[in-house]
């Protein structure tokens, strides 16, 4: 015994030492002795550690003293450190039934509501339940309820036979601490009973059920969990108890899902499917979420959104069971839309033995379709009926039409046995027995898609569309993803006219078939095309051509889809990539790429492309009508730019062209209106271009074209509109009325007017709400002068007219008031006018008449105004003769505003262009020539004003002839053609101051002095009032005796001028008597005449001339700087005039220290001043000064630009020629120029007027050249 306790000590030492081996050793030496050893087999158990023979001894252990724990700690701890779980439970139960130390025993149950809630085993429920039912202490029991609590919120299963214990373990554990969590469990437990459906009864009628609201959503998650483990309720009348269970639950999908799973039950699978779509959680694979939702689309065969949501669901799954399932899913999905590749990848991720049969069969119609061999799969189906369907789908598919029907009709118990005969008798074109076999075929199944997909195509064949569509619709309501079937479908609504139906149909297709075959976006493009969403339509063709980018008509479509929308140049490259793949179309899209050029304003590019389109075609219809089209833009724009030349040219072409279009296909009425419409262009340019080249009938093609006035021309225009009146069958059209108003205009014959009012009425009566009728009879009424009816009419078209024509209107009434001088209304009917359109050019001519008719000053600038925003004949001579008006009174420049409205704005050449262009229409009106001969005088052009004093003289009134002689007089006399000037006036028939004056003048540069002094005499004592008048002819007549009778005979006459006007004699008396005085060396007289002149001195007419003479008097005395000293002087009162700065230079180069640079420096100011002065300056003088100035004082580079300036402008000036001349010979390179040098100087001497000095320096010049 001794030995057996010590070496059970040793044992035990060498187990701690982990010396296991000779642990083992002393065990089995106790053991030899003592077979039964408890504490042996224990030691040896623990010293054998993880071995298969540690568990023998501990059992062996146990058989002996089975009340002991250590052998049964000792097996658990072998089975926990092994991982033999299940192992462990009936351990821990007889650990549990020992006596152990409380400590342990807490450390079991711990250890066994672990273990149970890892392993999910019920086990472990009934030990801890019987454990509770037993007396324990405290606080074992309430350790023990912690973990059967633990377990059961790990959601362990309960055996039906421990569910009545656990339930009472729960009661008690309720009684003494009540809580929702453990009424959650009660239900948990509850819901385990076998009976379903009693169980979920007992739950409702648990006495808290209606009061927690966590405990009826775990109810309502396990309801939806058993229906998609079950795929119904079992049985339980869930309609009775839906609201009880989902009373007050919030924030929760359950109750949502519950009740789509209601109405999935009851076969609504729309209303299922669309109440659960916003309950799922689309990130996360719940299984319970995810079966549901993907069971809906199977049944309503959304395949499309079956295999998205599939698709989405994979990503996310854990659970391989569910990943399975969603595969199967997938896999059906891909077949039903006919992806037969891509559902064969998928079932190959799938073991066979997880396909049920019709799955397999399923596959192998896949392979079938894919022209893969099926036989394997179909041989695992030889014992099923899938195994005739299979073979005769695979003999159809290898064109064995006639061995499937021998296989069928075997059986034709089965609706696909009678589809698929029905299918190959189609195939065999035998279509009453194709029809009577699918007939059969939809009686015993009307849910087979293809069945009716097949009797359409019957229907369709036979023309019977309305039948045909029916059974097209059945098949898109039940394969609602074919694309054969939405194909045929849309065929049979487009042959029916169905547009809206046909949209709807594609619009959905879009969605559900991905991707969008061809085919769909080429026909949702056609329709957005008919619609004319060019947005839309764009996107589809570019889908099209982004599948086949050789798709010619797909090209076309878009083409016109990018022109129609107005993107001209993508366009174009798409016409273009047309032509390139298919030159037969290259009429049709350079047509098209013609009439883009039109629209981009780019005439000659398309005139060039429809001139290439008729060579290839000369008869195409769209071309010729393009090209005509091409050239009225081409013409308006001429007449725009005022070329009525080529406008009327243009226009001719396009007469042409319309014309052989009309002779190629004549019942087109665009075309009628188009050549009625060019040749009234023609009748509105002016009269010297209102013709055009005809045939007298068109038909004639081998007739001489006749050249047409502007009448005739209206005429084929009243002919052309009453033929497309004629042909709409209409009594009258607006087009009609128009022309016969404008026939009227050309002719002036009422009867015209009166037709055109009888036809604007009846277009009236026919439509009264057209505001272009009632304006027009309005204006015709006006002509006619029913003032009432047209004020009437106007206000009419006020009330029936939109937004952007009512200026029109608006100016059209009011020129009504202004024709009856009620002004107040007029400018307010313009007001409103240029309020509605502010660039209505006749509202502001009208407010410019009613300002002119009451004298306002604004009626200038309203002219202005209208001309710049367009061409009138009333704005064009109402501002010229505004212009003339301003111009008439000379001292205009003294007024800042008028001074700008003159020069700043450069009133004269704008007006002459304006009276230029008024003239092209009106060429025989004397008035408009008067004006343009009046600005053109103005402007220094004397030979144009000239030839219009004569056109106004040779159309002007009797009355008016006299004015016309007095320009035409006053003109040639300023072009020195002094025996017409004579003529002229003399030709006047009432002879005025102004005419006899001019005479007079126009005698005296003829040198006939003596009649010349008779005509002034005549005009002295007969036509002149005033004092000032006499003293100044008498002034004139005083020159005139001083040429032929000498001093004192002039001197009598001035004195008598002075007399006249005794109070204040006149300038120009003055004047006379200073240059007698200045002529005779009389110092005496002219200091007197000067010293008279100073009350003139301030004024600005007089101030050079005063100047002048002052310091001419100091220059004859040779006091060259006192005249400076005047001279300048004179400046300081009147800086702006250029006589004076100009005859200062002269005298600073003419004194005796040479002022050379401040000469230059006068005369360059003299010539700026010269640009906005009156007086008669002499430039190239001017310049000719400056550049010499400049030579003089030594800057040779400044006076050689000078001179070359001032020959550029003024090149018949022979002082600029000799400015040159001198700053070249100075110049050290001028022996390179010598022979032009020379060629100059004799241009100078031979074709100028030089005076005998500068001839002399010339001649001089060229000797000194020469000779060198």
């Amino acid at each position: 015994m001794a030995d057996i306790k010590s070496l059970l000590k040793e044992a035990k030492k060498l187990i701690v030492e982990n010396k296991y081996e000779e642990a083992q050793e002393c065990c089995k030496s106790i053991l030899r002795n003592d077979k039964q050893n408890y504490m042996a087999l224990v030691l040896l158990g623990k010293s054998l550690q993880d071995s298969n023979q540690a568990p023998l001894a501990y059992q062996k252990a146990v058989s002996t003293k089975p009340d002991q724990p250590l052998a049964w700690q000792g097996l658990a701890n072998y089975y926990e450190r092994n991982n033999d779980k299940m192992k462990l439970f009936s351990i821990y139960n007889e650990i549990l039934n020992l006596q152990i130390e409380e400590d342990k025993a807490l450390e079991v149950l711990t250890k066994l509501g672990q273990l149970g809630s890892t392993l999910k085993n019920s086990e472990s429920i009934k030990i801890i339940a019987n454990y509770l039912s037993k007396d324990y202490a405290e606080k074992l029991l309430f350790a023990a309820e912690n973990q059967l609590i633990h377990i059961l919120k790990a959601d362990v299963p309960c055996k039906e036979d421990d569910i009545p214990v656990t339930l009472a373990v729960l009661d008690k554990i309720y009684r003494k601490d009540p809580n929702d969590a453990l009424e959650i469990l009660y239900m948990k437990v509850i819901i385990q009973k076998s009976d379903c459906m009693s169980a979920i009864k007992e739950v409702i009628s648990l006495n808290f059920f209606s009061s927690n609201v966590v405990l009826r959503e775990s109810l309502c998650k396990y309801l939806c969990q058993m229906y998609i483990r079950n795929k119904s309720f079992c049985g339980f009348d869930i309609d009775q108890y839906v609201d009880k269970i989902t009373e007050g639950i919030q924030n929760s999908n359950y109750p949502g899902l519950l009740r789509s799973m209601i109405n999935f039950e009851k076969g609504l699978y729309l209303d299922a499917y669309k109440q659960c779509i916003p309950l799922i959680n689309y990130n996360q694979a719940d299984i319970v979420e995810a079966t549901f939702i993907i069971n809906c689309t199977v049944m309503l065969k959304k395949w499309c959104t079956t295999q998205k949501l599939v698709s989405i669901f994979l990503t996310k799954v854990k659970d391989e069971n569910f990943a399975v399932f969603l595969k199967k899913k997938l896999f059906l999905a891909l077949a039903n839309q006919k992806k037969w590749k891509n559902a064969i990848s998928t079932a190959n991720d799938i073991s066979l033995e997880f396909l049920d049969t019709a799955e397999i069969a399923t596959l192998a119609e896949c392979y079938i379709e894919c022209n893969e061999s099926p036989d394997q799969i179909i041989n695992l189906l030889q014992s099923t009926n899938y195994f005739a369907q299979l073979k005769a789908q695979l003999y159809i598919k290898q064109a064995k039409y006639n061995e499937a029907i021998t296989l069928l009709e075997e059986n034709l118990n089965h609706y696909l046995h009678l589809f698929y005969l029905g299918k190959s008798y189609w195939e065999l074109k035998q279509y009453d027995k194709s029809l009577i076999n699918l007939l059969k075929s939809a009686k015993l199944n009307s849910e087979h898609g293809e069945t009716f997909l097949y009797l359409g195509h019957i229907y369709n064949y036979r023309t019977d569309y309305l039948k045909a569509k029916k059974c097209y619709e059945k098949a898109y309501s039940l394969i609602n993803t074919d694309s054969e079937t939405i194909k045929h479908l849309s065929e049979v609504y487009i042959k029916l006219n169905m547009k809206e139906e046909n949209f709807e149909l594609l619009i959905t297709a879009e969605t559900n078939i991905k991707p969008c075959e061809s085919w769909l976006n080429f026909r949702l493009g056609l329709h957005y095309l008919n619609i004319r969403e060019w947005e839309n339509a764009i996107v589809s063709f570019r889908n099209v051509i982004k599948n086949d980018k050789n798709d010619i008509i797909a090209f076309e479509c878009l083409a016109d889809a990018y022109f129609s929308r107005g993107s001209y140049t993508s366009a174009l490259r798409a016409y273009n990539k047309v032509i390139t793949l298919d030159p037969n179309r290259t009429v049709h899209c350079l047509t098209r790429i013609g009439y883009i050029y039109t629209l981009l304003t780019q005439y000659e590019d398309a005139i060039a492309t429809f001139e290439n389109v008729l060579v290839i075609n000369p008869h195409s219809l769209l071309c010729l009508k393009g090209i005509s089209e091409t050239w009225i833009k081409v013409a308006k724009k001429k007449a725009a730019a005022k070329m009525y030349g080529n406008a009327r040219d243009c226009a001719q072409n396009a007469i042409e062209y319309v014309i052989k279009a009309i002779l190629k296909q004549n019942n087109f009425l665009c075309l009628w209106k188009l050549l009625a419409e060019t040749l009234m262009f023609i009748t509105k340019l002016p009269n010297k271009y209102a013709y055009a080249y005809l045939k007298n009938s068109f038909s004639d093609t081998n007739a001489d074209s006749i050249k047409f006035g502007r009448t005739d021309i209206l005429l084929k225009v009243i002919a052309c509109y009453s033929h497309i009146s004629k042909q709409k069958q209409q009594l009258a059209s607006y087009d009609l009325a128009s022309a016969y108003l404008a026939y009227y205009h050309a002719t002036q014959n009422l009867a015209d007017c009166r037709i055109s009012f009888n036809l604007t009425s009846i277009c009236i009566k026919e439509n009264p709400t057209v505001w272009r009728s009632w304006n027009l009879l309005g204006k015709i009424c006006l002509f006619i002068k029913k003032y009432d009816i047209a004020q009437h009419c106007f206000i009419k078209a006020l009330s029936v007219t939109r937004k952007w024509s009512v200026a029109k209107i608006w100016c059209n009434l009011g020129t009504l008031y202004l024709k009856l001088k009620l002004h107040k209304l007029a400018n307010y009917c313009f007001w409103r006018g240029q309020s509605t359109l502010p660039s209505h050019a006749q509202s502001w001519i009208g407010q410019g008449l009613i300002a002119e008719a009451i004298r306002e000053q604004e009626a200038m600038d309203l002219f202005r105004h209208a001309a710049r925003l367009g061409y009138h004949p009333e704005s064009a001579l109402g501002y010229a003769d505004w212009v003339c008006r301003t111009l008439k009174k000379n001292k205009y420049k003294e007024n800042p505003e008028s001074k700008y409205e003159i020069d700043g704005l450069y009133a004269i050449p704008y007006a002459i262009d304006l009276v230029e262009w008024f003239s092209s229409f009106e060429p025989n009106n004397p008035c408009a020539s008067t004006i343009l001969g009046i600005l053109q005088e103005r402007n220094g052009l004397l030979r144009a004003a000239h030839s219009s004093y004569k056109k106004a003289h040779e159309y002007a009134e009797e009355d008016n002839k006299n004015i016309t002689l007095q320009n035409l007089g006053r003109i040639l006399l300023r072009l020195g053609e002094y025996d017409e000037a004579i003529k002229s006036y003399k030709a006047i028939t009432e002879a005025s101051l102004d005419s006899t004056c001019g005479l007079a003048l126009a005698l005296f540069k003829k040198a006939s002095y003596e009649e010349c002094y008779s005509v002034y005499d005549t005009a002295l004592n007969w036509l002149s009032n005033e004092d000032s008048e006499k003293a100044d002819l008498l002034v004139a007549m005083a020159g005139i005796m001083y040429k032929f009778k000498g001093l004192d005979d002039a001197k009598t006459i001035v004195f008598h001028s002075i007399q006249i006007s005794q109070k204040k004699p006149t300038a120009y008396s003055l004047f006379a008597i200073c240059s007698l005085g200045l002529l005779h060396s009389d110092q005496s007289l002219t200091k007197l005449a000067l010293h008279e002149l100073q009350k003139y001195e301030k004024e600005s007419e007089f101030g050079f001339d005063i100047g002048f003479l002052k310091s001419y008097l100091l220059v004859c005395e040779n006091n060259m700087e006192q005249a400076i000293k005047l001279i300048s002087d004179s400046l300081h009162d009147h800086p702006s005039n250029s006589l004076l700065w100009y005859f200062m230079s002269e005298y600073c180069l003419r004194a005796s220290k040479t002022r050379a640079k401040a000469a230059s420096n006068c005369a360059q100011k003299a010539l700026c001043s010269a640009q906005d002065s009156e007086q008669h300056c002499n430039p190239g003088k001017i310049i000719a000064t400056a550049s010499i100035a400049e030579h003089i004082a030594g800057d040779h580079v400044k006076a050689l630009l000078l001179a070359k300036e001032g020959l550029h402008i003024y090149p018949e000036q022979c002082e600029i020629w000799a400015a040159l001349l001198l700053s070249l010979i100075t110049h050290k390179m001028w022996i390179t120029q010598k022979d032009w040098i020379l060629n100059a100087a004799s241009h100078v001497r031979r074709h100028l007027d030089i005076t005998r000095p500068l001839s002399r320096w010339i001649s001089i010049l060229e000797k000194k050249i020469g000779g060198k």
